[in-house]
């Protein structure tokens, strides 16, 4: 069954829901405190400082039947972990936390959010509870990782390439899938161009050209909805469909070729 975005009054009602739940996964929207003692606070690990008078707490809020809200750090003196954590959360888009000094942590922002929409990401120091926070930039493609080509197919017209492909250390660590859409026989980005995916999954899990040079991308029931939020603003302007087909997809997330298994 074809997906239409424009068309689909189910989908429509499908993606109304959708936007909920993600602005319900915002911690600050959704509480005005946060204690260790609250139902659904879940607490993910706690690292000390050094001198252990500092304590990272990382944690989540359970949302029932939705899951877990998006992980957050709070920086907390090891005798206020009775506190409120809110004002000592650091913002969403920050994570992987570690102590350098008792004075000092070092935070990574996920660049991934601002290549898709093109906006330039400002990297910042910053500080809460008197604790500094180094920031660097974290894009989960690591210097040992290589390339690895899921998918690469020239367009019926000859004049462009869809690229699926995605950067890994080894099979038993499949990072996220990058779509790209290049000039025939053009340079692959470093970046998808089309689509970037993320580590929960790939949501596009196989694609093909259309005789009409339209993209073809299929999915199943349980991410044909989040696709739309995954694709580059300033990707080239060729359609695509996305087709729902859950009896070839419903046990996968990653788009893999089958030729390596």
């Amino acid at each position: 069954m074809a997906y239409n975005l424009t068309n689909s009054i189910r989908h429509l009602e499908a993606i109304a829901i959708v936007l909920v739940l993600f602005s319900s996964c915002s911690l600050y929207d959704r509480k005005k405190s946060v204690l260790i003692t609250d139902r659904d606070f879940v607490e993910n690990y706690r690292e000390f400082s050094p001198d252990s008078s500092m304590v990272l707490i990382n944690y989540n809020l359970d949302l029932g039947g939705l899951g877990y809200d998006q992980a957050v750090t709070a920086i907390l003196k090891a005798s206020d972990t009775t506190k409120d954590l809110m004002p000592f959360s650091l913002p969403n888009m920050l994570i992987d936390t570690k102590w350098i000094d008792n004075k000092t942590i070092a935070a990574k922002i996920n660049i991934i959010p601002s290549l898709r929409a093109g906006n330039k990401l400002k990297i910042n120091d910053t500080e809460i509870n008197d604790v500094r926070i180094k920031v660097s930039a974290f894009d989960y493609i690591e210097p040992n990782y290589h390339l690895q080509i899921e998918h690469k197919e020239t367009s019926p017209d000859g004049k462009y390439e869809l690229v699926a492909y995605r950067y890994l250390k080894d099979n038993s660590n499949l990072n996220f899938i990058h779509i790209s859409v290049i000039p025939k026989n053009g340079k692959i980005p470093r970046y998808g161009n089309y689509f970037i995916a993320d580590k929960t999954s790939d949501y596009i899990l196989d694609g093909t050209w259309a005789e009409d040079n339209t993209l073809i991308f299929y999915s199943n029931a349980q991410y044909l909805d989040f696709i739309q939020y995954y694709f580059v603003d300033s990707r080239e302007k060729i359609k695509c469909k996305i087709v729902e087909n859950n009896q070839k997809y419903k046990d996968k997330y990653r788009w893999i070729n089958d030729r390596r298994f």
